[in-house]
């Protein structure tokens, strides 16, 4: 028993090593989750901080929705009485739009709407495109670097967990094309220092499009981890407090 309990323990130590092909050694290691992940409490957390067990099975099957009002929560939190944009909401809709809504201290109430081009998490190219189809983006100083950058990290936070905003995440303005670099922000989150049998789980997290539906973003992504990995995120997350 005390064999089989350390080999768990060897597999979900944050290290890179070769994942065993035996199916039967992944069927005691899930068998003894409990039991083996209680020594590293941090690496749980994380997880769970993350995902909940349903989110992580719809970021594997491919399709994770994220409604409006979680992301304008995530927003409300982010602002502080220091910041110029006093105010912000985002509405989505069925025609692929999203709305945003801004009120500011320098030039009061700002609307903005248009699409989301890309989003994308692939390895070391994490980023947003956003095109304003009604609005002329001249003007207004650097409102509009703080509008978007802190959109995206609102939509990401309940992919990979709670990001810092800070200066890590870039915003570039081409006429009314906006694209947010936020690969160095995600690059220090809790989640991208969390491996799992190897696997480093922000590098295994794939994200390949964002398109808003009424009232909700729809996210396309992936899970590049073996189906035993898989599996054994899901019972840690089914099984321990």
């Amino acid at each position: 028993m005390m064999k089989r309990i350390m080999a768990g323990m060897m597999a979900i130590m944050v290290l890179s090593f070769t994942v065993p092909a035996s199916a039967a050694y992944w069927d005691e290691l899930q068998q003894d989750v409990g039991t083996v992940v209680a020594p590293y409490e941090p690496y749980v957390s994380v997880v769970k901080n993350t995902w909940d067990s349903q989110s992580l099975e719809h970021i594997i099957q491919g399709k994770f929705d994220v409604p409006d009002d979680v992301i304008n929560t995530i927003l409300s939190q982010e602002i502080s009485d220091s910041d110029t944009v006093k105010e912000i909401h985002v509405i989505s809709h069925a025609n692929g739009r999203l709305d945003i809504h801004a009120e500011t201290a320098a030039y009061g109430g700002i609307d903005i709407s248009g699409t989301i081009d890309s989003f994308i998490h692939d390895g070391d190219l994490s980023y947003m495109i956003y095109t304003v189809k009604e609005k002329d983006l001249a003007g207004h100083g650097g409102i509009k670097g703080w509008i978007f950058s802190h959109l995206s990290v609102a939509m990401l936070a309940k992919l990979v967990g709670p990001i810092s905003f800070n200066d890590d995440v870039t915003t570039k303005i081409q006429g009314n094309t906006i694209k947010v670099d936020y690969s160095q922000a995600l690059k220090k989150s809790a989640l991208a220092q969390t491996a799992i049998a190897g696997y480093n789980l922000a590098d295994a997290l794939q994200i390949e499009g964002a398109v808003p539906h009424e009232g909700y973003v729809e996210f396309q992504t992936s899970l590049q981890v073996p189906v035993e990995i898989q599996n054994l995120l899901l019972r840690i997350l089914n099984t321990t407090k």
